[in-house]
């Protein structure tokens, strides 16, 4: 016994000791000095009690070098991940599991226009911005070159090289990719055309619904000079396999000084993207003469997405603009190396890759591609399913180069509204809602993105008929055109992904938008009141209501009669007294889901099969359609082709809720009370090695339940499954509340924390109060970012004795 002890204290002991070890190794350093010899001046970085960097230069080029170092710091595993998939060169560090992600990506074309990117960038003269980012690449490379490397990189055997401009511009095109909707939806759409006719698309939303709520426009006077301005995994899975997260959505709202109890401009952000450790925002705040912005930051990217100044703040939702469409080519019958257009047939061009791959022989990869755009044929299974013709990929981010860079540099350094506006004008892809205030009382909403003007004859959403040059694009509809509200006279802007009304041109422009129940709910809610406070928006950030379930639930309930529910009366006044409500302890969503789940099933899955039925349950348009496909009882989606007797809707929900009923049962017992909606919902942040056992319990954050929605205001949403058990895969990124009466004490917090580094004390310390709803200070004030302070760490030049003051 007594060897027993001993044996269980030395492997204590020794746990300890590697334990101890490893957090002396791995963990960031936030005191002490770090000498840089190309700074100009001392530069101070003071960090919070929520590990935020409030970063102190005496000019702009040591401001960023600072950001790039400190950045690296706590996400450079982060900025791997992206640059990697930016770049097309994952399996490069994860080995061949992931090489169909490279083939992917450069198939596409993401990487080779990274270089185009480069190139135009490399020849372009000297501005501000190529000198912030210039300092931004060199303190991230001082970091690689001396600072303590994240614990990743030893478990995976490798040493990151140094960062490029390049690499910022794969990871521009990342980001721009996961925007577009297209790609996991076109091809399903034209499968329905082509294999089951008109009658069962009808039913569905493809395009944008009357009973939709759109986003109003109100367009300025541009007579005004106040605004005049110088002008063989399906897809879904691949995508599920990215080590990085995708943008889903995301809220925005900004209320002007009459309808505040301030008197000034109240701004309310908040950006739906895919769970990951770390989140996707790291948060800083830079001051030099001239400049003081706080900003939330992608890795990689010196430059805020999003944040406020003194005088403006800037937020983003996705526009879910048409930008892409899929061209079907026809290849020379007596040439296999051209395709046919109009009347002749012009060559098609070959791009040739070459993919290293982690312990194997690098492979090469040969991009056939046409005037169009690269044939996805190879890399999209579910194009290569319906057709055998070369599917071209035409996508407006690949038809310019970037300059991505150059217009956030100039948003987070704009005066006036003006300015703001100007910057807009330089993003052609991807779409984006940018929201707007500023302490004058202006509040405003664009949708910056290059609109293509397509033939009246094309349906975006279909493949398109390649060798006909009637099918082209014809144009470009000009910035003064797109949606845009400026200075509303209801006073207040909002935006949810949902369609935008009519453009000025008389345009309802196509697009992958969601219904707009998000919207609705933040308008009514706006509309309600004219006294809103930082404390009093929250109850509206946080809420949890969707309107259109309880709508559904209660027609479902109408096929039913009261045998089905002898033994189970209860479940009848749950749902025909359910509000929408998706609190924790309420039990109606519990009995919704699982019952939608099985009648969507029935209804879809024997014309659609398991698979595209499951691609179905991903894309915008389960969202969208849902309501439209179970308030129709005509819809020929409610025969199941595969049995001789043509059912009706009556018979798939009734025979839909009998398999629920019995599944909940089994699942949590017969007393209903018991089937709370908590039961039933998990959230993990996932890391990129925490999809490994047991890599997962050292990296992956896991929360308590949340009230997982779909298409709250407070979206949590999830993939609708048989199983009854919910995993939340995206929500909000951070929630940001901005009154500019007090905006050195605007309010935020993110999913998880600030840090990348699991050593870090700011890996995790903010995902219970995310779950619980509960927000903490962006300071700005330095008497009071002082009193906060926790470390501050000193930068300086090899000859700097002093410290900036």
């Amino acid at each position: 016994m007594r060897k027993l002890i001993w044996i269980l204290a030395f492997s204590l002991l020794g746990i300890t000791s590697i334990v101890l070890w490893a957090r002396l190794r791995f963990m960031p350093s936030y005191s002490g000095e770090v000498i840089i010899p190309t700074l100009n001046a001392a530069t101070e970085v003071l960090y919070d009690s929520v590990g935020i960097p409030h970063i102190y230069a005496s000019n702009m080029e040591d401001a960023y070098l600072a950001l790039g170092y400190v950045h690296a710091q706590e996400r450079l595993f982060q900025l791997e991940m992206m640059r990697r998939v930016g770049t097309g060169t994952l399996a490069e560090l994860l080995g061949e599991d992931v090489l169909d992600i490279d083939r992917f990506f450069r198939t596409l074309g993401i990487p080779n226009h990274a270089k185009w990117s480069t190139e135009v960038w490399d020849a372009a003269g000297d501005s501000d911005w190529k000198k912030a980012v210039n300092a931004y690449i060199q303190g991230v490379n001082q970091f690689i070159g001396e600072g303590k490397l994240p614990i990743e990189y030893s478990l995976l055997g490798h040493s990151p090289r140094e960062f490029t401009v390049n690499d910022m511009h794969g990871i521009v095109g990342y980001l721009s990719f996961t925007f577009a909707m297209a790609i996991r939806t076109d091809p399903l759409v034209t499968k329905m055309a082509r294999q089951l006719g008109p009658d069962y698309l009808k039913v569905l939303s493809v395009h944008t619904l009357p009973e939709h709520f759109v986003i109003p426009t109100h367009y300025p006077d541009r007579t005004d000079s106040s605004l005049s301005i110088d002008t063989q995994r399906s897809t879904v899975s691949l995508l599920d396999r990215l080590p990085v997260p995708l943008l889903e959505g995301s809220n925005g709202w900004v209320i002007g000084p009459e309808k505040t109890a301030s008197g000034a401009v109240l701004f309310c952000n908040d950006t739906h993207i895919g769970f990951s450790q770390p989140t996707v925002w790291f948060e800083a705040h830079l001051e030099y003469p001239g400049f003081s912005f706080y900003g939330n930051h992608m890795a990689g990217i010196p430059f805020a997405l999003l944040g406020h100044s003194r005088k403006h703040s800037l937020g983003l939702t996705m526009f879910e603009n048409d930008d892409q469409d899929f061209y079907e080519e026809i290849r020379n019958p007596s040439n296999n190396a051209e395709i046919l257009y109009g009347e002749s047939s012009v060559p098609i061009e070959v791009r040739v890759d070459t993919i290293h791959i982690k312990g194997k022989e690098p492979v090469v990869l040969e991009v056939e591609s046409s005037a169009h755009g690269p044939f996805m044929n190879e890399v999209i299974p579910e194009i290569a399913a319906l057709t055998e013709n070369p599917l071209a990929s035409w996508w407006v981010y690949t038809q310019y180069p970037t300059v991505a860079l150059e217009a956030l540099f100039k948003l987070n350094h704009a005066e006036n509204i003006n300015e703001v506006e100007a910057a807009l004008r330089l993003v052609h892809a991807p779409g984006l809602n940018v929201m707007y205030g500023d302490a004058s009382g202006n509040i405003a909403w664009w949708a910056a993105a290059k609109l293509p003007v397509r033939p009246p004859n094309v349906n975006s959403k279909l493949f398109i008929d390649g060798s006909d040059p009637k099918n082209e694009i014809v144009g470009w509809i000009p910035f003064e055109e797109n949606p845009m509200s400026i200075n509303p006279l209801v006073g207040y802007v909002a935006s949810a992904n949902n369609q935008p009304d009519t453009l000025s041109n008389g345009i309802f422009y196509p697009g992958y938008y969601y219904p707009g129940d998000r919207w609705n709910r933040i308008s009514k809610a706006l509309e309600s009141r004219d006294d809103w406070t930082q404390e009093s928006i929250q109850t509206l950030q946080l809420e949890v209501i969707n309107e259109n379930h309880p709508v559904n639930a209660r027609i479902m309930l109408s096929q039913i009669d009261a045998g089905l529910l002898r033994g189970a009366p209860s479940i009848s006044d749950i749902l025909s007294s359910w509000n929408g409500n998706h609190e924790l302890e309420t039990v109606a969503p519990t009995i919704y889901y699982k019952w939608l789940y099985h009648t969507l099933h029935d209804m879809m899955a024997d014309e659609l099969g398991e698979a595209d039925f499951e691609t179905y349950l991903a894309t915008f348009l389960y969202i969208r359609s849902t309501p439209s496909l179970i308030r129709n009882e005509a819809s020929p989606w409610w025969d199941n082709v595969l049995t001789e007797k043509v059912e009706t809707r009556q018979d798939i929900i009734r025979e839909a809720l009998r398999k629920s009923l019995d599944e909940l049962t089994a699942q949590f017992g017969p007393d209903t009370t018991m089937w709370q909606w908590k039961e039933s919902v998990q959230l993990e942040h996932p890391h990129p090695l925490g999809a490994k056992k047991p890599l997962d319990r050292f990296f992956n954050v896991k929360v308590g339940p949340v009230p997982a929605n779909e298409e709250a205001v407070n979206k949590l949403p999830f993939r609708l499954n048989g199983t009854g058990v919910y995993k939340v895969l995206s929500g909000p990124a951070m929630r940001i509340i901005l009154d500019f009466a007090v905006v050195d004490r605007s309010l935020s917090v993110l999913p998880t924390g600030q840090s990348g580094n699991v050593f870090s004390p700011w890996y995790d310390n903010q995902a219970k109060w995310y779950a619980n709803g509960k927000y903490r200070f962006q300071l700005m004030d330095r008497e009071q970012i002082e009193a906060a302070e926790v470390t501050r760490k000193l930068f300086r030049p090899q000859s700097a004795t002093t410290e900036t003051k």
